[in-house]
């Protein structure tokens, strides 16, 4: 029986034994009940089992939910949910928060057109919510962050349900960056297409291995050749092999990425056959995968043209077209260099043209232009290729001269210049002679190129010095006279400042009566180591260093003081006549300096007067007459001296305002020895004196010249026939000697 049956009878019967009717009741009952206990059991095994199969999927929900909530905020990638019926946003994680700039606090649970993610538009997340369809491609949209920076994202949209709602997922990429490198890569792209193609420049697209893949337009302006003639070739078809072979190793690097580009000058050629300078600019591009080369060629032939013509304006002399001083001294420092290398011979020969500057002054320099062109071509013809022919300035060239032993000696080529040099010149239908000093010096073990030329400059010299139209071989001898030349003008110059100058006067004699007329102040110098120095050994040096224009104001100035102090007994005072050199002459100052002199010293201008040269005269005759005209209104006298040895003729005695003509020494001296010179002088004189010219003859010696000059009518002598050059202080004694000598003689003609 059922225990709880058994219970209940016991409490009420106080047994367990029922009646029968009732047990037979109990009985079903209890059976009853043992079916219910039985089938009671087994739901509750059954709810356990349910019930522990309920917590094991509610922990792998949570854990589930964890993981996703996890991936979901910690994604790198924005992400947010909304629901599609109320566009609320059910989720924003933390890379939203980021890239949108709006917090998962003030997003969450607000419709996603709150944001304003659209700016003042609409929103373009909303409009994707829609349509119930699903999305499955990415999407692109443009949106505003919290602050209104402009963002491009792409969107890729999931279905969910979230806390029972449906809901949409987003997965937003920021795809700003990109887009804006795509945009700037196509704009690159454009703008290099648009460089390509209207270019100045011409362009070469190449492969990695040089072969032309495209050209440009300006490449057809620049070469010639069409596109189709181009493309395929290899681009150092184009250039001459030497101009590609200096390129190669650049080539390399740039390949080999050492360098991002190379430049280089090369030519090029063009298709009409000729060549055209470019410079050429490689550089190495990598597009994807591949690697190109793009070649850009500026024209710079004009620039090369005008590089070559500075380059031979720099080394080359303008007018003859010869080397010019900076070339031949580093032609002459290379053959220098190889002498020391072997046993070859170096020389230098150097030519200075005697008598270019009055060739220039009467001619015009555009006929001295073309004398220097013919003479540059003379002298160039007689050396053999390779040697150096130069101008190194003015009317000077010089020649270098190597493995002389192997060829004619440089003595012999100078030898050959001279003559070739002293035939006549055609020079604009003008026949012109010039002459020419050379010098020459051989190269010793210690001689450098500053001294060679030295040497050579110092030997030319030399033949200057020895009457010019010659040629003088260096000697060491030489060398020490230009010592002495220095040595002089410097002394030259102290003696000036220290006042070691004097004159000694030369008279001059009226040869009809043996009345003294004047004299002529000669210049001494009182050297404190040499004595006493004529003019011959530093008046060159002073005219020459220009130190002759001082001293011949000291001089003029001497002379009007000394001369103011003459006095004679017949009542004519003496003159005095003073030298004036060429440079003086062209001095803008001699007028001012003669006047000044005159008012110091007190001097009768009528008294003084000016001896100027023949060949001074007439190295620009009308410039001289000019500067004489001014001379001579101060009421001076001018003198012509050494007249005969110059290159005027009789018929220029008109011309300037000249009072006395002075017969050149070396006429007198020969009057006795030929009728030729005695006939010359007699026709001076008479001409002389049919245009009221005084003469006066210089050098008279003896009698019988005295004799024969007061036959001819000549009007004055000077020489040491009557005095040689005296002191000051002798002046006064002489007038008082000549002055009774003079009134004897005049007895005796009586």
């Amino acid at each position: 029986m059922h225990p709880f049956i058994a219970r209940h009878l016991r409490r009420h019967l106080g047994s367990d034994e029922p009646p029968e009717a009732l047990l037979r009741v109990l009985k079903a009952v209890s059976s009853l009940l043992t079916d219910l206990d039985r089938d009671r059991e087994l739901d509750e095994a059954a709810m356990s089992e349910l019930s522990r199969e309920l917590q094991s999927r509610y922990v792998a929900m949570q854990q589930s939910e964890r993981r996703y909530r996890l991936l979901f905020d910690e994604s790198p990638m924005a992400m947010f949910a909304i629901a599609r019926q109320s566009h609320e946003i059910l989720a924003w994680n933390h890379a939203a928060e980021l890239l949108l700039e709006h917090t998962a606090l003030a997003a969450l649970n607000r419709p996603i057109e709150s944001l304003r993610l659209g700016g003042s538009d609409c929103c373009p997340v909303s409009q994707l919510l829609t349509s119930d369809a699903p999305i499955a491609a990415p999407l692109e949209r443009e949106v505003r962050s919290a602050s209104g920076r402009p963002l491009e994202v792409q969107l890729r949209l999931q279905t969910r349900e979230i806390d029972g709602h449906a809901a949409v997922l987003f997965h937003v990429l920021d795809i700003t960056a990109q887009r804006a490198s795509e945009r700037a890569q196509r704009e690159s792209h454009a703008r290099f297409r648009a460089f390509f193609d209207y270019a100045g420049v011409a362009i070469h697209l190449l492969s990695f291995d040089g072969i032309i893949l495209e050209v440009n337009p300006a490449s057809k302006s620049l070469l010639g050749f069409d596109a189709e003639e181009l493309l395929g070739r290899q681009a150092t078809s184009l250039s001459p092999d030497e101009d590609v072979d200096d390129g190669r190793a650049l080539a390399r690097e740039l390949r080999a990425g050492n360098r991002e580009s190379v430049t280089v000058e090369r030519r090029f050629f063009h298709k009409n056959g000729h060549l055209v300078w470019g410079e050429l600019t490689v550089s190495l591009i990598h597009d994807g995968a591949e690697s190109r080369m793009v070649g850009m060629i500026q024209d710079i032939t004009e620039r090369k043209r005008m590089e070559g013509q500075l380059v031979r304006q720099a080394f080359h002399d303008e007018l003859t077209g010869l080397a010019n001083r900076v070339l031949f001294r580093d032609r002459l420092n290379h053959a220098l260099d190889r002498r020391s290398r072997s046993e070859e011979r170096v020389s230098v020969i150097l030519l200075d043209l005697d008598g270019f500057k009055r060739v220039n002054d009467s001619l015009g320099h555009a006929v001295g232009d073309e004398l220097l062109k013919v003479v540059g071509r003379r002298i160039a013809s007689t050396v053999r290729a390779g040697e150096t022919v130069a101008r190194l300035g003015g009317d000077e060239f010089a020649l270098v001269l190597e493995s002389a032993q192997h060829g004619d000696p440089p003595e012999t080529l100078a030898e050959r210049l001279l003559l070739l040099l002293r035939r006549p010149m055609d020079i604009g239908g003008r026949e012109v002679v010039v002459g020419v000093s050379i010098g020459i010096a051989t190269a010793t073990v210690d001689d450098d190129a500053e001294s060679l030329l030295r040497n050579a400059d110092t030997a030319m010299y030399a033949a200057k010095a020895s009457g010019k139209a010659c040629a003088r071989l260096f000697d060491p001898a030489m060398h020490r006279d230009a010592m002495e030349w220095l040595e002089l003008e410097g002394d030259l110059r102290l003696g000036l400042e220290r006042d070691e100058f004097f004159l000694e006067f030369h008279p001059l004699v009226r040869l009809a009566t043996g009345q003294v007329k004047g004299f002529e102040a000669l210049i001494r110098w009182q050297h404190p180591t040499r004595g006493v120095v004529s003019p011959a050994g530093f008046v060159s040096i002073a005219e020459e260093t220009g130190l002759i224009i001082p001293i011949g104001r000291w001089v003029l100035m001497a002379a009007c003081q000394s001369a103011a102090q003459w006095i004679q007994d017949d009542g004519e005072a003496p003159t005095v006549s003073v030298n004036l050199a060429a440079k003086q002459l062209d001095e803008e100052g001699l007028v001012g300096d003669v006047r000044w002199a005159l008012q110091v010293s007190g001097l009768d201008p009528r008294r003084l007067v000016l001896e100027i040269t023949e060949s001074d005269v007439m190295r620009e005759p009308e410039a001289a007459r000019v500067k004489l005209e001014s001379l001579k209104a101060l009421g001076i006298r001018l003198a012509i001296d050494d007249f005969g040895t110059g290159y005027s003729s009789l018929s220029y005695l008109q011309y300037f305002p000249v009072d006395e003509l002075k017969i050149d020494r070396s006429f007198i001296k020969r009057i006795d020895v030929g009728d030729r010179d005695a006939a010359l002088v007699r026709t001076i004189v008479s001409l002389a004196r049919s245009l009221s010219v005084e003469v006066v003859a210089e050098g008279v010696e003896d009698i019988s010249q005295e004799r024969y000059l007061r036959g001819i009518a000549c009007d004055i002598g000077q020489g040491y026939l009557y005095s040689r050059p005296l002191p000051a202080a002798e002046i006064a004694a002489f007038l008082a000697r000549r002055a009774e000598l003079a009134g004897i003689e005049a007895v005796a003609r009586a």
